[in-house]
């Protein structure tokens, strides 16, 4: 069993650091690497899995996506993280009315934050 308290928030925003680096360089494979490995050390966490989702959101994979950003919505029912990139994806597959049920709930959780703010971006954008 994996004993997860020997490492530290440090460590793991490290860790999320280079994944999201490896995303943005293109190197997805690396990028998903990493995010899974922080999911195994924060098994409770839905952040690493929406960072799976944003990397397959880069990639074109938006069914794949929405099924990632469901599950982490499955650990954290009240993460506007999940809700807004769950509704960017699906603005970008044009299924207007689920993205604007996900942005405006995204909204609601995180009014004044980043998450909340880039729903409301996309809101702003919607047909």
């Amino acid at each position: 069993m994996l004993d997860t308290s020997l490492v530290s928030q440090e460590e793991i925003d490290f860790l999320m650091e280079a994944g999201f680096i490896y995303r943005d360089a293109g190197r997805y494979e690396e990028a998903r690497e990493v995010f899974t490995g922080v999911s195994l050390l924060r098994p409770n966490s839905e952040v690493p899995q929406v960072a799976i989702g944003t990397t397959l959101f880069v990639e074109g994979k938006l069914d794949e996506c929405i099924e990632i950003y469901e599950e982490a919505l499955k650990k954290n029912p009240e993460s506007a993280y999940a809700y807004a990139h769950l509704g960017e994806a699906f603005f970008m597959k044009k299924e207007f009315d689920r993205a604007r049920e996900a942005l405006i709930r995204a909204v609601e959780l995180d009014p004044e934050g980043a998450f909340g703010k880039m729903a409301e971006a996309i809101l702003d954008v919607l047909p």
